[in-house]
């Protein structure tokens, strides 16, 4: 493993040799206006205030329902920058709502869907794909994409899994 000195001259000989700057940049950028757009469009999502933007692993805003609300429940509409994925995830306000509901979930059915492992540092209870190979060229039909999966998502989650609590 290389030291943090050697790691910082990689670090900035990405920042000068490649649009890795601007690819970031314009990633925070989406995101944010993806946050606003949902927020203004969908009354019924409370969407949260921060966008968080990570540590180049992943990036995400939160919002719950009136039923994930009460359940101490979220979603989280996550970037993973490795894979360049948009996700949407179910998770809880700490790890004992999540643990609980990862126990509620197991004999669910996941479809296309995967409950995550129960493990220290969980950040989701259950995960979806968004979009695998989104084309930031295409920003419009990229919100739409993500939005129309993350309404199938809360609608499964919300009718399927919560409603039977």
């Amino acid at each position: 493993m290389a030291s943090l000195n050697e790691s910082m001259i990689a670090y900035g000989k990405l920042i000068k040799e490649t649009e890795l700057q601007e690819a970031y940049k314009g990633l925070m950028q989406f995101m944010k206006e993806l946050r606003t757009h949902l927020k203004e469009n969908h009354p019924d999502y409370n969407v949260s205030a921060n966008l968080y933007p990570g540590y180049l692993d992943l990036t995400f805003f939160s919002f719950t329902t009136e039923l994930t609300k009460a359940k101490d429940l979220k979603y989280m509409v996550v970037f993973i920058h490795e894979k360049t994925e948009f996700q949407v995830w179910l998770s809880g306000r700490n790890r004992k709502v999540m643990s609980a509901y990862h126990e509620k979930f197991k004999s669910y059915p996941m479809g296309d869907y995967r409950l995550t492992s129960d493990e220290t540092g969980m950040s989701a209870v259950i995960e979806s794909a968004l979009v695998e190979d989104p084309d930031f060229d295409q920003l419009t039909e990229l919100t739409q994409q993500i939005e129309k999966g993350i309404k199938r998502f809360k609608e499964v989650i919300e009718n399927d899994f919560l409603n039977s609590d």
